[in-house]
């Protein structure tokens, strides 16, 4: 009988939680005139970022405080802890890194040799990371300096970096002989630190199209 009680108690816990989720509306919403393939929020939530046609930056209620038209569709964006610096990264256009600061004023921006399909940006804002179709994981520092760059054996799905801005961790594609199905590049999880150097490395079996 107490197993019976406890499960029953569950199942009405699930019920309630359900019936709480289904009344919840949202806070607000936003329409725009394409998709949004990325979005980002400060850690206060005070601000939010979203990517698609371009580049749009909101307040906790939902006010578009401005927006940006890239020369290309925005495959990532992030932002800094303190919402003072935002970064996007762009694809099937322009394929660069753009740093912006609050008040929408584009800071820098850097054209890679592919998809910029990933970009993460340190809790300070003072590292930021891309990894492109260009088989290539790129940091810059805050004034758009190239620190480094590292090619890999094929295009870079995803990257981020720690709070800290110690570490960095990047995957990617591989590439598969669909006929004789054997990988001709494994797919990688790679991990560098801040100045560059690659601490190791792991072959996967699959592409690795997410890294946190």
């Amino acid at each position: 009988y107490p197993s019976k009680i406890i499960l029953l108690m569950v199942i009405l816990c699930l019920l309630l939680v359900m019936d709480v989720c289904g009344a919840i509306e949202p806070e607000w919403s936003y329409e725009i005139g394409g998709g949004v393939l990325s979005v980002a929020v400060s850690s206060d939530g005070k601000y939010i970022v979203a990517g698609g046609g371009g580049v749009l930056f909101f307040d906790r209620s939902g006010n578009l405080l401005w927006s940006y038209e890239t020369g290309g569709w925005v495959r990532s964006v992030a932002i800094s802890s303190d919402g003072k610096f935002i970064v996007a990264g762009t694809y099937w256009g322009d394929d660069k890194v753009y740093l912006f600061d609050r008040s929408g004023k584009l800071l820098w921006s850097y054209k890679t040799g592919g998809y910029v399909y990933s970009v993460a940006i340190s809790s300070d804002g003072r590292y930021i990371v891309a990894g492109s179709f260009d088989n290539k994981v790129y940091l810059f520092d805050r004034s758009g300096n190239l620190l480094w760059s590292y090619k890999t054996g094929d295009d870079v799905f995803s990257v981020t970096i720690t709070p800290d801005g110690r570490y960095i961790v990047a995957g990617s594609e591989g590439v598969r002989d669909d006929v004789d199905k054997i990988w001709l590049i494994l797919p990688k999880v790679y991990l560098f630190d801040r100045d560059g150097n690659l601490l190791w490395s792991y072959k996967t079996g699959g592409d690795v199209e997410s890294v946190a």
